[in-house]
């Protein structure tokens, strides 16, 4: 897989949490280098700021982060969508 990496080019979100011990923005960053193509977006997200203490590495996977994480993460992925209807219009 590794070596279709610098092939991509599409868009790429990738999320760090703070309380992720294995995921952390250096490893993340580092995942990232490899698509060469592109410049990924990487944020960044505290507990905290999606109101909850705590996150870890699957934890955006349950079901409390439906409006926070869920919700930001399906707005970023329609935001594409949503130009390009504009833009035909």
């Amino acid at each position: 897989a590794l070596v279709n990496f610098p092939h991509y080019r599409g868009k790429l979100r990738a999320l760090c949490f703070t309380d992720d011990p294995w995921a952390t923005r250096p490893a993340v960053e580092m995942l990232c280098a490899g698509f060469t193509s592109i410049k990924p977006d990487i944020d960044t997200i505290r507990p905290i700021e999606a109101g909850s203490e705590r996150i870890g590495h699957f934890g955006f996977f349950r079901p409390e982060h439906r409006d926070t994480l869920w919700r930001g993460a399906a707005e970023w992925l329609q935001m594409d969508d949503d130009i390009a209807r504009i833009s035909e219009a």
